[in-house]
């Protein structure tokens, strides 16, 4: 009797959709441009790349640097920036949001925050009067969380929702005399699968540092403790009160970081585990130091930092250092001359710190320019990104696929 025969191995499946076939593809593409050009090709491919499905690309291909924001006003990257073919597309786009804001008694619409495609935006502020420029100061600032309208808008599809008010229980939490500070800002989402999911927070820096977070999930304001540091009485007593909390905020690694400047701690908050945690800086920084924390390899931070150059006898000569965090130690790797006098380092996103400068002119009868200029923070390439007719200063970006390949956001 003949031996059985071995069953044979189950076939290859030969056969996959075109739908499949062309998503390979596409995640082939290398930038944000060529897929671009792909979806202006075909309303097929234009079909399957803005879908919500078409996550791998978004995934393996962070979103480029579009342009900048500051008073509401929009900064594309101009050519031969790398961005500028992108930012092309977003021309007349309105990031400020009020043309499809709803009108608010009067008050007008600012922007506050840019994260993932969304723009936070709230209503204009109402100042109470009062004769005491000290009481003036801190309704101003109570009032900043009580009475303004807050909206997360989708700048290109034109979608915006609004937030709920505070609830008063959580208002009660922060004393109009003990208010220091309050900052405001997109965070990313609590539920990682839900690509429309976002959160906003509020950071109340007080006696005791309350976070106030808003999750679209459930649509409610919850309250969490926050990082807490002490000092002795005489220290805080001379120190001006911007000196004394926290500012400068960043998000690098999926962290949100501030620069404690009196303790000279960065002060981190992993908004997927809401922990927060600090980090010590170089000793050498001053009070009026200027830098930037930046992504480096494998998880961790570099630092880029503006320093005076002392070779040169031009007091507004400027070198642009890089430093790394390796066993809690920050290292210095490079420097480079910074080609501009007058700079500001403004921003960091998408592989790029922002600088707000001032080119040298060979004569004082040349009219002063004034440059937004790119630094790519792995190699430390400085390009040009804008060039602008008077001094503006913004303090936002605008990081994110051409409007072909967005899917809603909200």
């Amino acid at each position: 009797m003949a031996p059985p025969q071995p069953t044979p191995p189950p076939k290859t499946p030969i056969f996959r959709t075109p739908d499949e076939l062309l998503r390979d593809t596409f995640l082939r593409l290398t930038t944000a441009a060529d897929l671009a050009h792909a979806t202006a090709a075909c309303p097929s491919f234009r079909r399957l790349i803005a879908d919500h499905a078409f996550l791998g690309y978004r995934t393996l291909h962070p979103p480029p640097l579009i342009g900048a924001v500051g008073d509401a006003t929009f900064i594309p990257a101009q050519p031969p920036h790398p961005s500028s073919v992108a930012a092309r597309a977003f021309t007349g786009f309105d990031f400020s949001c009020s043309s499809f804001l709803p009108f608010t008694g009067g008050r007008t619409w600012r922007p506050l925050d840019f994260l993932d495609g969304r723009a936070l935006i709230a209503g204009a502020l109402v100042q109470e009067e009062s004769s005491v420029l000290g009481l003036r100061h801190f309704r101003y600032r109570y009032h900043n969380l009580l009475v303004r309208d807050l909206a997360v808008c989708d700048p290109v599809h034109r979608r915006y929702t609004l937030l709920p008010a505070v609830p008063g229980d959580l208002k009660a939490l922060v004393r109009e005399r003990e208010l220091s500070e309050l900052e405001t800002f997109l965070a990313p989402g609590d539920d990682e699968e839900d690509v429309l999911s976002f959160r906003v927070m509020c950071l109340v820096q007080c006696r005791m540092n309350i976070l106030l977070v808003f999750s679209s999930s459930d649509g409610q304001w919850r309250s969490l403790p926050f990082y807490q540091w002490s000092a002795p009485e005489d220290e805080l007593f001379d120190l001006p009160p911007v000196e004394d909390g926290l500012f400068d905020r960043q998000f690098v690694h999926g962290r949100f970081c501030w620069r404690l400047l009196f303790l000279n701690k960065l002060v981190l908050l992993d908004p997927r585990t809401m922990e927060s945690s600090a980090l010590n800086l170089p000793p050498q920084l001053g009070w009026g130091s200027e830098f930037a924390i930046v992504e480096a390899a494998q998880g961790m931070f570099g630092m880029l930092r503006k320093v005076q150059d002392r070779r040169s006898e031009d007091d507004d000569t400027y070198l642009l250092t890089y430093s790394s965090l390796r066993n809690n130690k920050w290292h210095l790797e490079k420097a480079i001359p910074l080609p501009v006098k007058g700079a500001a380092l403004l921003s960091v996103g998408a592989g790029y710190l922002l600088i707000g400068a001032q080119p040298y002119t060979r004569s004082s009868h040349e009219k002063p320019k004034f440059e937004l200029l790119s630094v790519d923070v792995k190699t430390l390439q400085i390009e040009l990104f804008a060039e602008l007719s008077e001094a503006t200063l913004p303090d936002q970006l605008y990081i994110g696929f051409p409007p072909s390949l967005c899917a809603p956001t909200i």
